[in-house]
């Protein structure tokens, strides 16, 4: 499969979208939101519940971003281990993430490259999806407890935020399922954005977070690349993992996102094999699952990883976690 340039636009549309977002004060709707879930659920299930509703319909760094300085916070004033509640927004950040196009880089790559549609997609990940997040949910309710703190007040949170996402869901999934092309929906989910922003344009635009925008390029347009001139020496071993043979293709995303993480994964394969519209929705789940298992394998857990070191929070029992739940909860994905 050649390179798709459109998937550049793409990726900046989809950064546009998660920019409105939290133009449209996201941050304040989503610490309200598990606020107010808390005495119901617990803090951490209350992560689980808000990371798995949402992350499907926002760029999964954009949530870990918001989240993290929530949860760091909280386990300093309850003065509890912050380990399990990272874990948790991290594992159903990639997890829920996989279900639809607009829940991480790599399936935008995915949609774009294979031209499958947003309800086909869905219908191709909900399953083993679902499957992984049980056994997620049960293997963190071991870690669960009855924390002594609370987070802090909240008022209820902004109604913006949360019709925005409905909007920008239903921009994308209707036009998609009558024939839209995916890049044309994508821009109707940003163009929305605006209705909700419209006061505030230079807040959108601080929002946009462009580094990452070039960070992701650099890396996309550089294993394209790459993946050009070694295609001989790899095609071999690329070609069953973007058919989607399994445990083949899972243990390809597994090995591979360890090393170079799922995105960069993700475009290896479409620039070396082709890669079908059927097999587009299994590729999806096995790079978001295999996102879980380490640090490198996925932006998300670095960025969660880097902000609670900087906060002076310990990370090694987080990470050791992250890696017993992630494995467990990959077994869907060789399936």
């Amino acid at each position: 499969m050649g390179f798709d340039y459109s998937i550049f636009l793409s990726l900046a549309f989809l950064f546009g979208i998660a920019a409105q977002f939290r133009a449209a004060e996201g941050f304040s709707f989503l610490r309200g939101l598990i606020s107010s879930l808390e005495g119901r659920l617990g803090v951490m299930y209350a992560v689980v519940a808000v990371t798995a509703v949402f992350s499907p319909f926002v760029l999964n760094d954009v949530l870990v971003l918001i989240l993290t300085p929530v949860l760091i916070a909280y386990s300093k004033e309850s003065k509890t281990d912050v380990a399990p509640l990272l874990v948790a927004m991290v594992t159903f950040t990639n997890i829920a993430s996989s279900l639809t196009p607009l829940g991480n880089p790599q399936n935008i790559l995915l949609w774009q490259g294979t031209g499958i549609s947003a309800g086909a997609f869905v219908e191709g990940t909900w399953l083993r999806l679902a499957a992984s997040g049980a056994i997620a949910a049960l293997l963190l309710f071991w870690f669960r407890r009855r924390f002594s703190g609370r987070t802090a007040p909240s008022a209820k949170g902004p109604w913006r935020p949360a019709a925005y996402l409905l909007g920008s869901a239903a921009a994308v999934f209707v036009p998609n399922v009558l024939g839209v092309s995916s890049l044309l929906s994508l821009a109707l989910a940003f163009a929305l954005g605006f209705a909700f922003t419209f006061r505030s344009p230079r807040r959108v635009a601080r929002e946009f977070d462009l580094k990452s925008l070039i960070i992701l390029y650099a890396l996309v347009g550089m294993v394209a690349l790459v993946a050009l001139l070694v295609k001989p020496v790899v095609s071999p071993y690329v070609a069953p993992a973007a058919a989607g043979a399994q445990p083949y293709t899972a243990e390809f995303f597994a090995a591979v996102s360890a090393v170079i993480s799922n995105v960069p994964a993700t475009q290896l394969v479409l620039s070396t094999a082709p890669v079908s519209a059927h097999a587009a929705p299994t590729l999806a789940v096995d790079a978001g699952l295999a996102g879980n298992i380490d640090p490198i394998s996925s932006f998300a857990n670095l960025l969660a990883l880097l902000m609670a070191a900087r906060s002076g929070v310990g990370v090694r029992r987080a990470i050791l976690l992250q890696l017993a739940v992630g494995l467990v909860a990959f077994v869907p994905a060789a399936l």
